[in-house]
Parts: structure tokens; C-alpha cells; sequence
């Protein structure tokens, strides 16, 4: 007789998987996975580039500063556009000038003929089209499936994202080591063929497009996005926990070596197990979240609450084996927060709104890593790596308590505008 337990983990695999049973989406996501390792690659190979061009790093984090400002400056004015124009011709065009930029690069260093500030210019360049590519590719998910799978695609997102993330790099270690660093440029570049193929595919007839709602000028449409996200007190609530999370709790790439460093006294060999450990939490993370419907916001700022006291945790640990564990949790606690974050703005969002408030969760949450990464620096240098980890845990958890109170507030203020009403009719 079969085991049931056999039927229940069949049931929970198809619940975690089950927006790709959708073509456009299934399409998008296998593609979004080749295209996302390739980045990675290039990541690598690109940090890989310019330290043995300079040798210096800060020229190391000029270059990622340039890719990230854009993103900062732009992305809440690109959800107007967004909002403006069909999601699916904007990521095509982004995907293929992403495609550009890396095939550029990959002549450019093939020919060894790459200088730093051509490597600057080329980095400023994909700032500028992330700016627009990223808020149109969070916002794009919804308009692949329906309302009740928006989460799991979100979650199913986060997991290829995490998948690439652990991948890339190593496929990008072992080329460079073989081939030399500019195949990685020129796989990027092939990569982004896959989600270009796959777009162009899609059955537009199955795409859940709204009429937008078009503003007379972008000064207008820009209000219109802002006016709804601060009234807003769902909206509100969670890009506030959003400001503190992720401007002090995602500075991984910067919290990582410093914490290995000067507080575990490693080497690379735990620097590896370390990232790693992120990483592994983070695919539970995902496919936690893939399993449940929308988010609430006591949900959010649970995870929320969690991840600031990991952050605690790690700065009083000196023990390898707990610090892995806490990294763990880590990555569980991030996933699940960014991803329920992410799906609880698109699904408390009006369809002709949506691009503008994925350009403000972009500009938040992409565009603060530079400030992040500036505060991590110089607060480690300027007392020591572990109370820094302390304080930036600290200051995820007054994010969330910062959250709650002003929708506490905004309830209160709302019940006080509705005493003389009903009171008027009574």
C-alpha cells in the first residue's frame, strides 16, 4: 500500500512549485535562472577584473557604487514609465541593453583593452538600466499569474535568485581559472538570449495587463505613487520596516569578510562555508514562503524582528559552529522577509500603481546599499566589526517597532476623523 507520507510530500512540492504551472511564468522563470547565473558570473569576474587591474579597493567599490546610484537616483521615476508602458516590451529592451553591456565588456578585455574607467563607464551604464529593468521585473510578476499565486512566484523568484547566487560564482571560479576572465563577460552575454527568447514566446493573450492610468506629467504621476504609499498604512508600515532592514541588515557582501576577519579570525576556507551557510538558509527560506498565501503583516514583522535579533546574535558569538547555525537562520529569516515584503506591497497595491511602488521598494531597498555599505565601513572602522553588527541589528528591530507605531497611529488618527461623522448621522 502506497505511503501517504509519499502523497503529502508530492502535495507540498506541487504547492511550493505551483506557479509554474502557468506557461508564461514557467517560461520566465527557467530563463530568469540561466539569465541570473550569468550575472553572477559576471559579478565575480567583473570584482575579479578590477582588483588585478588596480589592485585597490577602493576602486573595487567605485565600481559597485556606480551600479547601484543609478538605481537610487532613477528607480521611482522609471515606475512611472513603468506604469505607463507594457512591462513585457520595457524588460525586453532592458534585458537586451544588460546583454550590450556585457558583450561590450567581454571584447573590451578579450583584447585587453579594458581600463578602469572604461570598467566605470560600462558600470554607471547598467546602473542606469537597472533602474528601469528591476521595478519592471517585480512588477511584471503579476501581470504572469493570478492574484492567489503572486506569492508563490515572488518566493519561487527568491529561490532562483539564491540558486544563481550560489552557482554563478563558482562557475565563474572555475572558468576564470581555465578560460581567463572574459568568458564569463561572454557567457553573461548569451545568457541574457534565454529570457529575450523567452519573453518574445510568452502568449501575450495570457498576460494580466491593466490600461494604465496616465498622468499629464511625471510630476503628477510621481505624487500620485508617493501620496498613496505614505497615506497608505499597510503600504506605509512595511516600507519603514523596509527603510531600516534593508539599509543596515542586507550589507552581506560587506559584513561577511569584515565578521570573518575580526571576529572569527578565518580565512577564505570559512569565508566560503560562511556564504555558503547564507545561502542554504536562504533556499529554505524560499521555499518556506513558496508554501503559504499572502503574507500578513504580523508575518512580515515577525521575520522582520528575527532577523535584527540574528544580527544581535552574531555579534556576541565567537563560536565557528554557532555562528554557521546563526547564518543559517539568517538567510531563513531574510528570504522570508524580503519575499513576503515584496509580495505584501504588490498585492495591497492597485494594478495602475504597482510599477511606482516596486520603483519605490527598488530605490529602498536596491538603491540604500551604497549608504549601507558606507555605514558599515566606517562604524566598523571606527569601533570595531562586532558592535557594529550589534548596532545594525539594533536599528533592524527600532525599524520594525518604528513600523508598527505609525500604523497604530494612523488607525487612531482615522477613528478620530470618523467620530463626528457617525455621531452626525446618529
Amino acid at each position: 500500500m502506497p505511503d501517504r507520507r509519499i502523497f503529502r510530500s508530492n502535495s507540498r512540492l506541487k504547492k511550493n512549485f505551483k506557479s509554474l504551472r502557468h506557461y508564461n511564468y514557467r517560461l520566465y522563470w527557467i530563463s530568469q535562472l540561466i539569465s541570473v547565473t550569468g550575472t553572477w558570473m559576471q559579478n565575480i569576474a567583473l570584482a575579479w577584473l578590477v582588483v588585478t587591474l588596480t589592485g585597490s579597493a577602493v576602486a573595487l567599490g567605485t565600481a559597485t557604487a556606480l551600479q547601484f546610484l543609478p538605481i537610487l537616483l532613477l528607480s521611482l521615476f522609471a515606475g512611472v514609465f513603468i506604469d505607463r508602458l507594457p512591462k513585457r516590451r520595457i524588460i525586453i529592451a532592458t534585458q537586451s541593453l544588460s546583454a550590450v553591456q556585457a558583450f561590450i565588456l567581454w571584447i573590451l578585455v578579450a583584447l585587453k583593452a579594458i581600463t578602469l574607467w572604461e570598467i566605470y563607464v560600462l558600470s554607471l551604464f547598467i546602473g542606469f538600466v537597472n533602474a528601469l529593468d528591476q521595478p519592471g521585473r517585480q512588477a511584471f510578476v503579476a501581470e504572469m499569474v493570478p492574484d492567489e499565486d503572486v506569492g508563490n512566484a515572488i518566493a519561487l523568484n527568491s529561490l532562483l535568485f539564491n540558486a544563481a547566487r550560489t552557482v554563478g560564482p563558482a562557475i565563474a571560479g572555475v572558468t576564470i581559472a581555465l578560460v581567463g576572465v572574459a568568458s564569463s563577460f561572454l557567457i553573461n552575454a548569451l545568457s541574457y538570449l534565454a529570457i529575450i527568447a523567452a519573453l518574445l514566446m510568452m502568449r501575450v493573450s495570457q498576460l494580466r495587463t491593466f490600461p494604465a492610468r496616465v498622468s499629464t506629467t511625471m510630476k503628477e504621476g510621481l505624487k500620485e505613487g508617493i501620496s498613496f504609499a505614505v497615506n497608505d498604512p499597510v503600504i506605509a508600515s512595511i516600507l519603514i520596516v523596509l527603510i531600516f532592514v534593508g539599509t543596515f541588515g542586507y550589507n552581506y557582501s560587506t559584513v561577511l569578510p569584515l565578521l570573518v576577519k575580526f571576529i572569527m579570525s578565518g580565512g577564505p576556507e570559512m569565508f566560503g562555508v560562511l556564504t555558503a551557510a547564507l545561502g542554504i538558509g536562504s533556499m529554505i527560506g524560499a521555499l518556506l514562503v513558496a508554501g503559504r498565501q499572502q503574507p500578513t503583516r504580523k508575518f512580515i514583522y515577525t521575520f522582520a524582528m528575527i532577523f535584527g535579533l540574528i544580527d544581535v546574535a552574531m555579534a556576541l558569538s565567537r563560536n565557528y559552529a554557532l555562528t554557521v547555525i546563526l547564518l543559517v537562520a539568517l538567510g531563513i529569516a531574510s528570504i522570508s522577509y524580503i519575499a513576503s515584503t515584496n509580495t505584501s506591497l504588490q498585492m495591497n497595491t492597485p494594478m495602475h500603481l504597482r510599477g511606482r511602488i516596486m520603483g519605490l521598494y527598488v530605490v529602498i531597498f536596491a538603491g540604500s546599499t551604497p549608504i549601507g555599505a558606507l555605514f558599515t565601513g566606517f562604524v566598523a572602522e571606527w569601533i570595531g566589526t562586532a558592535p557594529m553588527i550589534f548596532i545594525e541589528g539594533v536599528l533592524c528591530l527600532i525599524g520594525v517597532f518604528a513600523g508598527v507605531a505609525y500604523v497604530r497611529r494612523k488607525a487612531v488618527v482615522v477613528q478620530r476623523e470618523e467620530v463626528p461623522e457617525r455621531s452626525g448621522t446618529s
